[in-house]
């Protein structure tokens, strides 16, 4: 058996251990990760537990993904600054569908089996308050992270995820042997209640092993149910184009780190890229092929195929003239991945003001005010080319009769389709 800590440890995979994991790890061991569906999608903080769960079941383990059905009826208050509203049955059972959807398409791939705690709705409170409530005291529970933070506005129910966590854990040891949990550094309270509750009721030593977590712009974690602009897996809620465009954008400092992180390049080959990365930055190699990994991992090739020309067709800085240089087909690929807002005409005459457009249904701008800065500055582009904001689009700025590429700053591109 190869020895995966070493592995995982260079790679920035492990924030948190429980003594001794080294030595269970000589041999095969099943182990498990959960996802709660809170949301109708997983996101990018979610792919580093999926992805150390592929690196566990590459280097011959037996991996579980669990998805906590049951407790999302309780809600994890680990990380959250305030009370959860409690969600309906019928939107759990919706996300969950939803979930165990991306979630198969990597586990069919790396024959990952997928559970569901169903387990934990056939519980009584009385006997689950007798047999497993009596093994935890009060300070015990207080003194987790997860509690302490929000201790003057927990809720009773928020207090007790911990112990149904701790109960999923309990469960998988007792029915596939399950001796490690994994998950973020968030868990790390819900982890280790899970290993208290099977030292008491099995007289065994299990363990946990938890990922640090990664960040958005404004210092908040990605989270399911968190407010700000996640990154999601689902390509409804975060397009494959803005996917691959949020990799492309991360700094050098990120993407050193995020190589290892997030793909699967061995060591040799890392360094390598790092090093050929170093020599001419500008290229911005390292979150190419980033950018290229998670997307084939997450979408599919073909889509990081598509995704790859429509990236060389707009920023070819040789293009000058769209409407002669782009194909229809070009225009076909770019409402399949680009925001695209159709416009139905209902007349022939076609004489829009430009500063209507750019605000309609605040698809590209929210105000004239900010169109009009940005006109200013040359931070939007009509065809690729500037405009005055009294310019009148007619059927002339149509590319095929029914198109306008609208390129807002230096990286956002927007497709109008209008219809006749």
């Amino acid at each position: 058996m190869r020895k995966i800590l070493p592995e995982i440890k260079w790679r920035g995979l492990i924030i948190n251990t429980t003594n001794g994991i080294s030595d269970i790890l000589k041999r095969k061991v099943s182990l498990y990760s959960g996802f709660d569906p809170t949301s109708s999608s997983l996101h990018i903080g979610n792919l580093i537990s999926i992805i150390l769960s592929i690196h566990f079941k590459n280097y011959g383990h037996n991996v579980f993904f669990l998805l906590g059905t049951s407790t999302s009826l309780i809600g994890d208050p680990s990380g959250k600054k305030g009370a959860r509203s409690l969600m309906k049955k019928h939107d759990i059972f919706l996300y969950y569908r939803k979930i165990r959807k991306q979630l198969f398409k990597l586990s069919k791939k790396f024959k990952i089996p997928i559970l569901n705690n169903n387990w934990n709705k056939k519980l009584k409170f009385i006997e689950f308050s007798r047999n497993i409530g009596k093994c935890f005291d009060i300070n015990y529970m207080l003194n987790k992270d997860s509690v302490k933070k929000r201790r003057l506005s927990l809720s009773f129910t928020e207090f007790t995820y911990q112990l149904l966590q701790a109960y999923d854990f309990y469960y998988l040891y007792k029915t596939q042997q399950c001796v490690l949990q994994i998950g973020g550094s968030d868990q790390w309270g819900n982890i280790t209640c899970g290993i208290e509750l099977i030292k008491k009721k099995q007289k065994t030593k299990v363990h946990g092993l938890t990922h640090n977590l990664i960040t958005k712009s404004d210092g908040t974690k990605f989270g399911k149910t968190e407010n700000g602009d996640n990154i999601w897996l689902d390509p409804k809620l975060t397009s494959p184009y803005k996917f691959y465009q949020f990799w492309m954008n991360i700094s050098d400092v990120q993407a050193k780190k995020f190589i290892k992180i997030f793909t699967f390049y061995n060591k040799r080959s890392i360094n390598k890229i790092i090093t050929l990365h170093d020599r001419a930055p500008f290229l911005r190699i390292l979150q190419r092929k980033i950018a290229k990994a998670t997307t084939i991992l997450v979408h599919s090739k073909k889509t990081f195929t598509d995704i790859y020309n429509i990236n060389q067709i707009l920023f070819n800085q040789k293009r000058k003239n769209m409407n002669t240089c782009l194909r229809k087909k070009d225009f076909l690929l770019f409402q399949k991945y680009l925001p695209c807002k159709k416009i139905i005409l209902n007349s022939t005459t076609f004489n829009f003001k430009i500063l209507d457009i750019l605000i309609l249904d605040n698809f590209i701008c929210k105000s004239k005010t900010e169109v009009l800065r940005k006109i200013k500055f040359n931070s939007l582009l009509l065809n690729m080319k500037t405009f005055f904001s009294d310019y009148v689009l007619t059927k002339k700025d149509l590319i095929y009769n029914h198109f306008i590429l609208i390129k807002k700053g230096k990286k956002n591109f927007y497709i109008l389709y209008f219809q006749y």
